[in-house]
């Protein structure tokens, strides 16, 4: 059951990044977000107390690190520097939880090896 979650959420992603970038609809965002919420909760095969310190000190450096993003990109946006704007909360959290991703896996995985 634990890989189920992993496959379905890296499914999700998958499917939902052409659906983000392509579709005009309001809700456009929802596979994706869905997904990387899905990959983010899942289980290793070995949880310990490490790894839930890795994935809850991921999700607070994302938080820190897409509210960063989201405040410079809509101050550029004010100064009619850029012309992409984050107006939705669900923008937010798919850069908030795609940085916790990265950011657990990257730790888990690669310094952590």
């Amino acid at each position: 059951m634990k890989k189920f979650s992993v496959y379905l959420g890296l499914f999700l992603i998958v499917a939902g990044i052409p659906i983000f970038l392509n579709s005009k609809s309001a809700d456009a965002e929802f596979p994706l977000l869905v997904g990387l919420f899905t990959l983010f909760i899942s289980s290793q095969a070995k949880e310990d107390e490490r790894s839930t310190s890795i994935r809850s000190s991921s999700a607070f450096f994302a938080l820190i690190l897409g509210y960063t993003y989201h405040l410079v990109v809509n101050n550029l946006y004010q100064h009619q520097m850029i012309t992409i704007h984050l107006t939705s909360i669900n923008s937010f959290l798919v850069i908030v939880f795609a940085l916790a991703n990265i950011i657990r896996y990257a730790r888990l995985y690669i310094f952590m090896a």
